[in-house]
């Protein structure tokens, strides 16, 4: 638990218990939480105080992800030969001149 938060245990241990229940309560959210799709399985289920119907599929446009796809796609078989395995594009500010 500590070592997600940066701080040793000991040092864990010195916070008041609201802080430490927080901190808990945190990472049980973040446990149950879905990797994939980011909802919690409480949302959903009805005896729990939540909906089948708690959230509908939409699409959503990134401009930064749509760049790093179309670079990703301009990149020919021999470019991506020369460049080697474990590359990945990233975005970075343009400097304003």
């Amino acid at each position: 638990m500590a070592e997600r938060h940066g701080v040793p245990h000991s040092e864990f241990l010195r916070w008041s218990k609201d802080d430490r229940d927080k901190a808990i309560a945190y990472r049980l959210r973040q446990r149950s939480t879905c990797k994939h799709c980011g909802t919690r399985p409480e949302e959903w289920d009805e005896r729990r105080g939540g909906s089948r119907n708690a959230y509908v599929p939409d699409i959503d446009r990134c401009r930064g992800c749509e760049q790093m796809q179309a670079y990703d796609a301009s990149l020919s078989p021999d470019d991506r030969k020369e460049l080697g395995r474990g590359i990945y594009i990233v975005l970075r500010r343009r400097r304003e001149v």
